[in-house]
């Protein structure tokens, strides 16, 4: 069972590039819809400095990690494609994708001021502390255990994971439960035929979720 280092590893949201997701309508560019995002999270307008790209070239691909300054230092690294612009684009879609299964976008959906107002008059002192507590517990939403298991992966092997080297398989029973599996064929010897199960559970997310941490 691998386990992950209490060392703080940057967030790359790279087992999406194992199980490539659905592409974002193609009339809608990744990086505006990103920075739209950002803009709402923030509340305020971003700059040069808040959301950044840093793009390397294998062989004769290119892969590329946005990294958001202004969400709170979050990177997420793209496919392998053809060329720098779209290796930009699929990283900021990793980005939203990456978002959009946690509560960053609720977070970042505007908030009507008088609603909002009445709202935090109602919360005592005691109250105040008790949410604050609960999400610094909770931690960062973006950080998911299939983060975790990719970047201890990439720890592990040094170098970047490829396309193909973390297979999720879901089984889905006559019950309505979905239970997964994970093999992670870019580890050494014996380890890269190894396959991990997780729980039985009711979303296949969830299930892909499970199977990393084990």
């Amino acid at each position: 069972k691998l386990k992950a280092p209490r060392s703080r590893i940057p967030v790359v949201r790279l087992d999406l590039m194992a199980t490539p997701p659905a592409a974002a309508p193609s009339s809608v560019d990744p990086k505006t819809q990103l920075n739209h995002f950002c803009q709402k999270f923030c509340q305020r307008p971003v700059t040069k400095s808040d959301i950044s790209y840093t793009t390397n070239k294998f062989g004769n691909r290119y892969q590329a990690i946005v990294r958001l300054d202004c969400v709170q230092g979050q990177e997420y690294a793209g496919h392998l494609v053809l060329n720098q612009k779209d290796a930009e684009k699929s990283a900021a879609e990793q980005a939203i994708i990456a978002f959009s299964q946690s509560n960053l976008l609720q977070e970042a959906q505007p908030v009507d001021k008088d609603k909002k107002k009445k709202k935090q008059t109602k919360l005592t002192p005691e109250e105040h502390a008790l949410r604050k507590a609960k999400q610094e517990e909770e931690g960062n939403p973006a950080v998911t255990p299939k983060t975790l298991l990719n970047a201890l992966v990439m720890k592990i092997v040094k170098r970047y994971l490829q396309k193909g080297e973390t297979v999720y398989e879901t089984k889905t029973y006559a019950g309505g439960g979905h239970q997964a599996t994970v093999k992670i064929t870019a580890l050494p010897d014996e380890w890269g035929s190894r396959m991990w199960a997780g729980h039985v559970c009711n979303t296949k997310q969830k299930a892909e979720q499970s199977a990393a941490e084990m």
